[in-house]
């Protein structure tokens, strides 16, 4: 009499497993999303240490990522008839399994027209300011991409020194959050003889919202205010945002980033300043990286890292991330194809 598990095993077998497609490509969509974006982590904290030792940075897309899958299964049943059957050999059961996957990735380099369009043209204001109506914190996102607001300069570094962000600029960025977080922040949008226009919408009458009127030199009862690219407004009801490029926002966070003495000493970089004030990201740097780190990578012998419990740091590289991905979109580049075909 043959086996009832014997049997179910045979017909497993023979008829293959026919739910592999639907599970394979769940599993794939997870795992490949959950890869690409640690590996575009690591990507853009290398070239922010890059850029910290004055080395060339490198941005690679990955235009393309195609998998195969072969499953092969065979089975055989067999049934030993009396009276040539041996006692307790009534039946026998025999299969092969065989599964073979191919992954194949196509990398882009970023040169040319290219580079210069997604990481060296300064970001749009627009752009910042639709991330901050959509939720995100409106003084982090001006620290990472704006130069100067009005002529009102943020922190930077130029030749290598710190250069303080002025009062006005961080008082104008916090009462801006305040005022983004009481939902009297807003955008609105015109064009005019095909030019569009962008104003930024101040709402309310609670102390942080007269305050960033104020500081926009808006008059109490004006609500909104012509957004301009520049450094100083050329008319009243403008704000004159200077934003900064992706290569810049990259190289100011890099500047943050520890370094060993050594290095300093030999002249391969210039030592951490200390006049950032309160800094937007900490990069860890040593022998060796902690295995829980957010993201870890390895540059001239030493490992540097962002600490998983480090919040701050964590939030200030997803948004220049952010930025750099809305920089990308510019290029009008196809985006990456997934293709998984399971045979």
């Amino acid at each position: 009499m043959t086996h009832p598990a014997s049997l179910c095993l045979a017909l497993t077998l023979i008829a293959g497993c026919t739910g592999n497609g639907p599970q394979q490509l769940d599993t794939d969509q997870v795992g490949y999303a959950q890869a690409l974006g640690d590996g575009l982590k690591r990507q853009m904290l290398l070239n922010m240490v890059r850029l910290r030792y004055a080395d060339v940075p490198t941005f690679l897309s990955v235009s393309q990522v195609i998998t195969g899958y072969t499953l092969q299964t065979t089975g055989q049943v067999g049934l030993n008839a009396y009276p040539t059957a041996n006692p307790g050999n009534y039946a026998t059961v025999s299969g092969t399994m065989q599964y073979t996957t191919r992954p194949t990735f196509t990398f882009t380099p970023m040169t040319g027209e290219q580079f210069a369009q997604s990481y060296l043209r300064p970001l749009a204001a627009a752009e910042l300011l639709s991330l901050a109506q959509s939720g995100a914190p409106i003084d982090l996102l001006f620290r990472l991409g704006v130069q100067s607001v009005n002529g009102m300069p943020n922190g930077a570094t130029r030749g290598g020194e710190a250069q303080e962000a002025s009062g006005g600029f961080l008082a104008l960025i916090g009462a801006m959050r305040q005022a983004q977080s009481a939902g009297a922040v807003g955008l609105r949008f015109e064009r005019q003889g095909g030019i569009g226009r962008v104003f930024l919408l101040i709402e309310g009458d609670t102390p942080a919202a007269r305050q960033t009127r104020s500081l926009l030199g808006l008059g109490p009862t004006e609500r909104d205010v012509e957004v301009t690219y520049g450094r100083v407004r050329s008319g009243n009801r403008q704000v004159a945002i200077l934003t900064r490029s992706v290569l810049q926002v990259l190289y100011e966070l890099g500047a943050q980033i520890e370094v060993a003495e050594g290095d300093v000493t030999r002249g391969d970089t210039r030592a951490t300043e200390t006049g950032f004030g309160d800094r937007l990201i900490r990069v860890r740097q040593g022998a060796r990286a902690p295995d829980d780190a957010y993201a870890a990578v390895p540059y001239r012998r030493r490992w540097y890292w962002i600490e998983e419990a480090d919040y701050r740091s964590k939030a200030s590289f997803t948004f220049a991330y952010i930025l750099q991905v809305l920089a990308e979109s510019t290029r009008n580049q196809p985006t990456p194809v997934v293709t998984i075909p399971a045979q």
